[in-house]
């Protein structure tokens, strides 16, 4: 089974590019904040121990995520693969995440300066109801307030703030930055320059996928 691994900062396109390599390669994109989210939404013990943390910015205890994505991975939907977004976010994560078998694993950092991901991410916008993402600069839902693939209401996110990019930035050098160094040690990371549109991104990867 294939396993590819997103990494980078808030902003930095990962869910958009897992969107992207499930429509091309068929892998099951599996996004740890729509799993935490859809917890949230369904008022779940775990939900509301996840609000208080995802609100103000801050990383969910690693005991929490790491049973949230075992059960996410052992639901018999993968066939050939999957593409994790964001996850692993810590050194516990990744350790768990080596437990688990794969056939291949590939690992991608998508790279973009501070400010334009601060700029990306106070005008990103929501479904809060299929999770799909939307940009006011640069992809606009068809209708205001309205999402495109499903009808549901498209909406700012409560952790879309500047004050909680600036908490997630800090968490992400301290906590990720490590678990990104231990990818790059085992010689399967590929650095991706995230600047531009999407499209442009999207192409830099998809040619190192095979």
């Amino acid at each position: 089974m294939k396993r590819l691994i997103l990494f980078g900062a808030p902003g930095s396109g990962k869910g958009t590019m897992g969107d992207f390599i499930q429509r091309d390669f068929h892998l099951q994109k599996i996004s740890t904040g729509d799993i935490l989210r859809s917890a949230i939404q369904q008022d779940t013990a775990d939900g509301r121990r996840a609000r208080n943390f995802m609100e103000s910015g801050s990383l969910v205890p690693d005991e929490l995520v790491i049973e949230l994505v075992r059960q996410r991975l052992s639901c018999g939907d993968l066939n050939g693969g999957y593409v994790l977004d964001g996850y692993p976010r810590t050194l516990n994560q990744a350790e768990a995440l080596s437990g688990i078998a794969s056939d291949s694993e590939k690992a991608f950092l998508i790279e973009v300066s501070e400010t334009e991901a601060v700029e990306r991410l106070l005008s990103r916008m929501t479904c809060s109801s299929c999770g799909a993402i939307y940009n006011l600069l640069t992809r606009p839902p068809r209708n205001s307030g309205v999402c495109d693939l499903c009808g549901g209401r498209v909406e700012k996110r409560n952790d879309d703030n500047a004050e909680a990019v600036r908490q997630r930035f800090r968490v992400y050098i301290e906590l990720t930055m490590p678990v990104i160094e231990y990818y790059g040690r085992r010689n399967i990371l590929a650095r991706i320059d995230g600047s531009g549109a999407a499209a442009e991104v999207y192409e830099r990867i998809k040619g190192l996928i095979a």
